[in-house]
């Protein structure tokens, strides 16, 4: 559906009322929406698709006529659609600066990752809070980065003014007020610096990991690439195109501490482990230095370890598709992966690849997939009947430990086998109906 706009009405000050770009894929709340819009004198182009929507912003946006001042994205009737038709807007020349408002349902109060933080009503609304809704939108967007610069003709005046208006929107400074206030503050402090050492910034939200994993294998660099995401954070030591060693906290999706590996290796039994983790530790070493001064573990064996984990940990943090990242480089590696080096290698071009492989695995199993957590037993007259000839050593290995009280983990520490191994032969063996979910006893009440 389009409609043509109209021409916007002229308020005392002699100001025409915002221009109006309306995507709605619902024609009858279009319509009414539309309606209340034009009657108070806004200029409005409404699209019923992302087509629509697109060519709308190119002929009237920032790039066009520039008579479109906010965006009205209603998101209540397709969420998925409307991010697309938000992502294809963005895309546009200039439009990335347009203020914005989301029409939201009360089930679906955020539509779509990465809307949190935009302007929202509600439906059901009134007509008068959809326009105090988009004239907020538009009174709290600072002008476009161009006209100031026109107006002052400096950079540093620019940014001033830019911030200045976002904390303290009240002041409306001359040109000449700017360069004077901006003088003094530069003669009170310095500009702040780069973070010593960080060479390299990304946001993962449009740069993703393996492009720069691969950047820095074929730059060779040495250093650590921090990643933060959702409240995570990981540690990726690099050498000169090698994974030395990957630390993560505050992830709770998977249990990817260096114990976990250490008991799937076979060289300490759990409870071995656990007493070496909550032994007194003033110094506050990390586990794996711990276990090699200790003799616990012997260098290639720690070396094994942080090869395991490393993998896991790329692997994980393969999927986020958000958050921060940031290299920096340094002379010397971590002493824990300085004491493993050169006893168990593995590239960064391999880790990628074992992760795009986990990746197709875990598209093909869906929500299917067996948790790290769940547990499973076996059909045994289906086993009985494919007999033990007709099974992988590593699938018998994986049979033989299903008891209807070990996880997933717990099978991956009894055989030696990492979980991701395991929950793929679990699966393939439930497609063939010889293994299930352990399933809940059901009660019944007296009769």
């Amino acid at each position: 559906m389009t409609d043509s706009a109209n021409t916007g009405s002229t308020d005392a000050s002699g100001k025409t009322a915002p221009g109006v770009l309306y995507f709605d894929p619902n024609p009858t709340t279009a319509r009414l929406a539309t309606a209340g819009l034009r009657l108070a004198g806004y200029l409005v182009y409404t699209a019923g698709n992302k087509t629509e929507a697109v060519e709308h912003c190119q002929a009237h946006g920032p790039g066009g006529s520039g008579t479109i001042d906010v965006l009205l994205l209603d998101t209540a009737s397709s969420p998925a659609l409307s991010a697309s038709v938000l992502k294809a807007l963005i895309q546009v020349p200039g439009a990335s600066e347009l203020p914005g408002v989301l029409l939201v349902s009360r089930a679906n109060p955020t539509p779509f990752p990465g809307s949190e933080g935009l302007p929202s009503l509600r439906r059901p609304f009134t007509t008068p809070a959809l326009l105090k809704s988009l004239r907020e939108a538009v009174e709290a967007t600072p002008p476009p980065a161009a006209e100031i610069a026109q107006r002052t003709g400096d950079e540093a005046i620019t940014r001033l003014d830019e911030t200045l208006r976002q904390h303290l929107p009240e002041l409306a400074l001359t040109g000449d007020q700017l360069r004077a206030l901006q003088s003094s503050l530069v003669a009170l402090a310095q500009l702040p610096t780069p973070e010593p050492g960080v060479s390299l910034t990304a946001h993962l939200d449009n740069t993703r990991l393996e492009s720069l994993l691969a950047m820095l294998e074929d730059e060779a660099a040495r250093g650590v690439l921090e990643l933060k995401h959702e409240g995570a954070q990981c540690r990726l030591h690099l050498d000169r195109g090698r994974v030395r060693m990957a630390e993560i906290t505050g992830t709770a999706d998977e249990d990817l501490r260096l114990g976990r590996f250490v008991v799937e290796a076979g060289f300490l039994s759990d409870e071995t482990l656990e007493s070496v983790a909550t032994s007194p530790n003033p110094q506050g070493k990390l586990l794996g230095e711990r276990l090699l001064e200790e003799g616990h573990l012997r260098r290639g064996e720690l070396a094994r370890v942080l090869i395991n984990q490393a993998i896991e940990i790329v692997c994980h943090v393969s999927g986020w598709s958000s958050g921060r990242a940031s290299f920096a480089v340094l002379d010397e590696l971590h002493p824990l992966a300085k004491a493993a080096a050169g006893r168990a290698e593995l590239r960064i071009s391999d880790a990628l690849l074992e992760a795009l492989r986990r990746e197709a695995s875990r598209a093909e199993m869906g929500p299917h997939m067996p948790h790290v957590d769940e547990v499973y037993v076996r059909n045994d007259p289906e086993v009985a009947r494919v007999g033990r000839n007709g099974f992988a050593r590593e699938e018998l290995g994986i049979l033989e430990n299903l008891n209807g009280r070990n996880s997933v983990k717990d099978v991956a520490r009894k055989t030696r086998t990492g979980t991701f191994a395991v929950a793929s032969i679990l699966y393939r063996l439930g497609r063939a109906r010889l293994v299930h979910r352990r399933r809940a006893p059901i009660t019944t009440g007296p009769n």
